[in-house]
C-alpha cells in the first residue's frame, strides 16, 4: 500500500479502513472508518482535498 505525503498534507485512515497494496492515495485525503480502497486504484489529493465517508468501497 502506497500512502504518500503531498507538499503538507498526509492521508488520514479511519479505523479499519482497508487500503490493497497495489493502490495509492497521496495528499489531502481522509477514509473513513471500515471503508476499503481496491486495487490498482489512486486516490489523488494533490489539487483539491478528498474525503471518502464511512463505510464506502471505492473499486478500479
Amino acid at each position: 500500500m502506497a500512502i504518500r505525503k503531498f507538499q503538507d498534507h498526509t492521508p488520514a485512515l479511519g479505523e479499519r479502513a482497508f487500503v490493497d497494496h497495489s493502490a495509492v492515495v497521496i495528499g489531502d485525503v481522509e477514509i473513513g472508518a471500515d471503508s476499503s480502497i481496491w486495487p490498482l486504484t489512486v486516490v489523488r489529493g494533490d489539487m483539491h482535498r478528498i474525503r471518502i465517508g464511512a463505510r464506502t468501497s471505492v473499486q478500479d
